[in-house]
């Protein structure tokens, strides 16, 4: 199986290295929104930096560009602006060979809960004081080719670097991720 990563707001990390090393693939890919050029102490610095110089659809457009390069059937994997850089270009009529899609807690998706895949995409939403994430589930379920999950986690639960870093959740998604029932 052949993926592509999307990282989160603190890029490719080493933690974010550990975690592709351990899944199962025949290929795998990690899109960095800051092409490594840059780190952070803290998820405000990474959170400020991203807001103000990338963006979600600018980190999707990048990931798209890549995507369109890349090899045909590859599963998508994004965490938090990763997730919603994903479901942003999720619409993209040329982007219909991708398998699938896995986004974790990628809470900018409220802000497009119109969108229409053309593949399937699984979304893993965290427990989320900002605002109603079952209330989100329900509109995003009605959407063809969107299932969606509500996780035990908090925002940031598959990052080392988060605060949020939950080890036995990122244990179970781990395995998951590497079972043939959760990736086609």
């Amino acid at each position: 199986m052949d993926i592509l990563i999307a990282a989160d707001i603190f890029g490719h990390t080493p933690a974010l290295d550990r975690l592709a090393k351990k899944l199962r693939a025949n290929t795998l890919e990690i899109m960095d929104p800051y092409d490594g050029k840059t780190t952070f102490r803290d998820e405000a610095a990474a959170h400020a930096f991203f807001t103000a110089r990338v963006g979600i659809p600018a980190y999707a457009g990048k990931i798209a560009a890549r995507l369109k390069t890349g090899k045909p059937n590859q599963t998508l994997i994004g965490f938090s602006v990763g997730a919603a850089a994903i479901w942003h270009l999720s619409s993209n009529p040329n982007l219909s060979g991708i398998r699938q899609a896995l986004c974790f807690y990628g809470s900018q998706i409220r802000y497009q809960a119109k969108i229409q895949p053309v593949f399937d995409v699984r979304l893993f939403f965290p427990s989320e004081p900002h605002f109603d994430v079952d209330n989100l589930i329900l509109k995003l379920k009605k959407i063809p080719r969107v299932s969606c999950q509500k996780t035990a986690g908090f925002h940031g639960f598959m990052n080392e670097r988060s605060k949020n870093f939950d080890a036995n959740l990122y244990e179970t998604y781990l395995e998951q991720l590497n079972s043939r029932q959760f990736i086609r």
